[in-house]
Formats: structure tokens, sequence, C-alpha cells
């Protein structure tokens, strides 16, 4: 187990998404597919009517297994993002120890606050999401071989603008 709190650190997040991406998936497949994984963790995902200030929602009742939401007109990438956001959720609590039969009804919204990125858990969520999708090692082998954002962001199947902030955060230049 992952020693972690309510926030993960950046290495944290690294860690639990390579934990998670060798139990669930072939590490060296590309892109990471995080409904294959959703699914073999049990979570039932659907595509679903949302408010449009709502991007997905992980939904567990106590007896029942968990259910994540994606706001069915999103885009792909951005379903994918989601998706993965809310399994960061979702395998949080697990190594937390917090997901027992308990209830749980987590909605993001998209609003300023989210926008923000202050909240600890959505800054959790979204660490692990990107660390899922765009794994550190492979992002940097990439940029190795002088691959532009755009093209790592068709590799990895993820918006440019994630794709931006994730080298970023790593700190790598990418032409």
């Amino acid at each position: 187990m992952i020693e972690i709190g309510n926030l993960l650190t950046h290495d944290q997040a690294e860690q639990l998404a390579i934990k998670i991406r060798n139990a669930y998936w072939d590490i060296e497949k590309f892109p990471v597919d995080p409904v294959s994984i959703g699914q073999k963790l049990g979570i039932r995902i659907v595509d679903a009517v949302l408010p449009e200030d709502i991007a997905g929602a992980l939904l567990k009742k106590i007896g029942e297994g968990p259910i994540i939401m994606l706001h069915g007109k999103d885009p792909i990438n951005r379903k994918r993002f989601t998706l993965a956001h809310e399994l960061g959720h979702y395998v949080h609590r697990l190594e937390r120890g917090h997901f027992d039969d308990q209830e749980i009804d987590h909605v993001d919204h998209r609003n300023q606050d989210s926008r923000k990125g202050s909240d600890e858990e959505e800054i959790s969520a979204n660490r692990f999401a990107a660390s899922l999708l765009m794994p550190a090692q492979k992002v940097k082998s990439l940029c190795k071989h002088k691959v532009d954002v755009y093209q790592l962001s068709e590799f990895f199947k993820v918006s440019t603008s994630a794709m931006k902030y994730r080298l970023n955060t790593l700190e790598i230049d990418c032409p």
C-alpha cells in the first residue's frame, strides 16, 4: 500500500498510477484505456445526460458496485481524462481504506473552483489521471525524439491543454 493522505504528491500520483497500470493494463500499450481499467476494477462506466456544469460523477450505493458517469456530449479525449480523474478518486479512496461498503456521491463540476485547482481531492485526482494517461517515463522518452505537443496529444489521446499541463508539471520542454 502506498502511504497517502488527502493530497497525492506528484510522485505518489505517479506511483499509484503505475501500480494500477501494472495490475490492470499492459504498461507498454498506448494509449492507456481507462474504460478497460475501470471495468477490471469492477466499475460500471456509462455515458449519461448530465447538466452542462457536470463533467462526471463517481457513485456508489451501499451493497452495490460503483458507477462512473461521464458527460455524454463531451469529446472522447475529455471523457478519457474525466474517467481517469474519477478512477483517481476511486483508487485513492481504496488506498486510504475509505471505500468499504459505504455510500459515495462524488460529482465533478465545471466551475471556477475546479479550474483554479484549489480542492485537494480534485488536485489529487487530476495528478492521478495525468499520470495514468501520460506516464512520466513515456512522455520523457517521446520528447527525446523531438515529438511536439500535438503529436504527444494524439499519441496519448488527450487534449492539447492536458498535454501542455503535463509537460509543465514534469518540467519538460518539447517542441
